[in-house]
């Protein structure tokens, strides 16, 4: 027997019962149809995170946002973003480790908070849903990154590095970034 899908429907009868087996579909009970659906979008969703957490061909740096409480010292993966050229370019210079690696550094760490400090509020909710464990911490929220970019020495590429979303203001506050003390 053929079928329209190219594959072979395979039938058999076994104690009274018709058994059909589908190439392309899944052989699961009624009542769990519900369950396998999320599990599977689940993994898809996984899969698609794992994609957008390392750089991809185009050579953009990849931001990926770690979020912890004061008391807990354990970082929760809350998502990631992608970098443009300004900021793949002084990731390339703090890969470097040249003479300007620690102004490099200062400027993602810089550009990091503003972006954070823009979308806060909406962050803090996306968090608290997908960890309700954090909720009652939510006031006590500490951020962090890893930067994932071609050429980034191991060591630099397994940091999560703390940074505090700040407001940015304009170009002299960017001087006076590079500048500060930590």
């Amino acid at each position: 027997m053929s079928s329209s899908f190219g594959g072979r429907v395979v039938s058999g009868i076994q104690n009274g019962a018709t058994l059909e087996m589908k190439k392309g579909k899944a052989n699961v009970p009624p009542q769990m149809r519900g369950q396998y659906k999320r599990q599977q979008e689940m993994a898809q969703m996984q899969q698609q995170m794992i994609e957008a957490s390392k750089p991809g061909a185009d050579g953009l740096p990849v931001f990926n946002l770690f979020v912890r409480t004061k008391k807990q010292n354990i970082w929760y993966p809350c998502g990631s973003f992608k970098g443009d050229e300004r900021s793949a370019a002084l990731a390339k210079s703090y890969a470097d480790g040249g003479m300007l690696a620690g102004i490099s550094k200062k400027q993602l760490d810089g550009g990091i908070a503003g972006s954070l400090y823009s979308d806060l509020a909406k962050l803090k909710e996306t968090v608290c849903r997908a960890y309700p464990q954090l909720r009652k911490a939510r006031d006590e929220f500490e951020f962090g990154y890893k930067l994932a970019f071609d050429g980034l020495p191991e060591d630099k590429a397994k940091e999560i590095v703390p940074v505090e979303p700040k407001e940015q203001k304009g170009p002299l506050d960017g001087i006076r970034n590079i500048f500060a003390k930590r």
